[in-house]
């Protein structure tokens, strides 16, 4: 199958079950800002966003060995082993953390949370953390249909579940959580049964103890890098919840929704762009495959903020209840930061697939101490904007680290010309959003042209080379 035919195909697989998964959540921002309040809303978010930290840390992120590992084994055997052995790792890190939470709740300072939302969070954390392996391991195996109709499966099931424990329960934030847990649940049952697993429990097939080196040597430099992209994301929150107050973060964690729908278009792609990345490594002609999908990934996610910037109103009414609408005057300044954000992750593939992952971390090392002294000196200075240009600014730094490295990783040469040209317009589009030199008509119309010179910037490429080949 030609490489870019399988890329897409691919990418249609997983945009499927993303897209349908994703689109559900991405309504349930206006479900869940309508029953929450904008305290509980930030402080469900910072839970979130602490289990979201300690999952590869518990794990030691073997998910991603898995999906490694697994896709250069041959044979059954030696993939369940793998998977085998990822799990038994992974439930020793439960096993350590669930001791460690117990003596702190027994022992430790009192928190401002209950001790149901408290085990609540363990379990999500528990289950997402084998839902994790599971997950990279049926994407190894080719079961791409599987892995896409989880992801539909789970939404739905978080959105039905909610619209009942948001009902039958006064306590909010109890319902948010347990909804999450039993969804999840169900998710690791529907995985579970569509792996082969009576080779998961044969004794014969356990993993052996230089696989278990090897996923941990491979993985543990991703733990840090894990701990660095949650900087880059997440540690901004925290901070502004200092500063400004949980209620900012609540306004903060809504206007990130919409942006994020760039970040489900990168994801889409990226989860594809890792098993093509694998398999066209040593072919002749990896480079230029490499640049042209470099190309036309950044030509996607271009347009689409384009789109969004053009359309934010109506998108903001539609998502966003009234007391959070206003948050949309955050969207564009989190959109630059998620397209760096993805474009960066790309590179990223660099190191996983060259299995040199401590590349990554050094990387997000330099990015995340950016945005996080970023974060101290801005958010106080300007408010929220500070938390986006501080993250902006740390993944821009990752991007160019990555860029110089991959030259040397991948053998060839990434130009970014077209990219810089084509963000060039995306900032002349911001600006003119934001400015009032022009009617509403008038700037509607400029915004449009500005979405067709960026696809044109990289279709032209492609029509001069077929003039050459006709004039041939």
């Amino acid at each position: 199958m030609n490489q870019y035919k399988k890329l897409v195909n691919d990418s249609l697989i997983f945009a499927i079950g993303s897209f349908g998964s994703k689109l559900i959540t991405f309504f349930l921002v206006g479900f869940y800002t309508y029953y929450l309040t904008k305290g509980e809303y930030g402080t469900a978010d910072l839970l979130i966003n602490s289990i979201n930290l300690l999952l590869p840390i518990i794990s030691l992120s073997v998910s991603e060995g898995v999906l490694r590992f697994v896709l250069d084994s041959k044979s059954t055997s030696e993939k369940v082993s793998w998977l085998r052995t990822a799990i038994g790792i992974n439930f020793i890190g439960l096993i350590l953390t669930a001791i460690l939470g117990g003596a702190c709740y027994l022992f430790g300072p009192q928190i401002a949370i209950s001790s149901s939302i408290g085990v609540l969070s363990f379990l999500l954390l528990a289950i997402q953390s084998i839902q994790l392996i599971f997950m990279q391991y049926v994407k190894a195996v080719g079961k791409l249909k599987v892995y896409a109709a989880n992801g539909i499966f789970l939404s739905l099931l978080t959105l039905l579940l909610g619209l009942v424990f948001f009902r039958a329960l006064s306590n909010k934030l109890e319902a948010y959580f347990l909804s999450l847990v039993l969804a999840n649940s169900c998710s690791l049952v529907f995985l579970f049964s569509n792996l082969s697993w009576k080779d998961l429990l044969n004794r014969k097939k356990a993993g052996n103890p230089e696989q278990r080196k090897q996923l941990i040597t491979y993985s543990l430099p991703l733990i840090p890098n894990s701990a660095m992209w949650w900087i880059l994301t997440t540690s901004s929150r925290f901070i502004m919840t200092f500063f400004l107050g949980v209620a900012s973060n609540g306004m903060y964690a809504a206007a990130s929704k919409i942006p994020s729908l760039l970040s489900v278009i990168g994801s889409i792609f990226l989860q594809a762009w890792q098993l093509s990345a694998v398999e066209q490594y040593r072919k002749k002609n990896a480079g230029a495959f490499y640049q042209g999908v470099f190309n036309h990934y950044c030509t996607v996610l271009l347009v689409f903020s384009s789109l969004i910037l053009l359309f934010l109103d109506p998108l903001a009414s539609l998502l966003l209840s009234k007391e959070f609408y206003f948050a949309k005057a955050y969207i564009p300044l989190l959109l630059v930061s998620n397209f760096f954000s993805c474009i960066s992750g790309f590179l990223g593939t660099s190191y996983i697939v060259v299995k040199k992952t401590k590349g990554v971390l050094t990387t997000s090392l330099v990015g995340a101490a950016i945005s996080l002294f970023g974060s101290i000196l801005l958010i106080p200075l300007i408010g929220i904007n500070g938390a986006s240009i501080a993250s902006g600014l740390g993944f821009l730094v990752i991007f160019y680290l990555r860029k110089k490295e991959t030259n040397r990783l991948m053998s060839h040469t990434l130009t970014t010309k077209q990219m810089v040209f084509q963000f060039g317009l995306l900032i002349l589009q911001l600006s003119l959003s934001e400015g009032q030199f022009f009617s509403k008509a008038s700037r509607f119309i400029i915004q449009v042209l500005v979405i067709a010179a960026i696809i044109c910037i990289d279709l032209l490429p492609f029509i001069l080379q077929k003039r050459r080949e006709r004039h041939e």
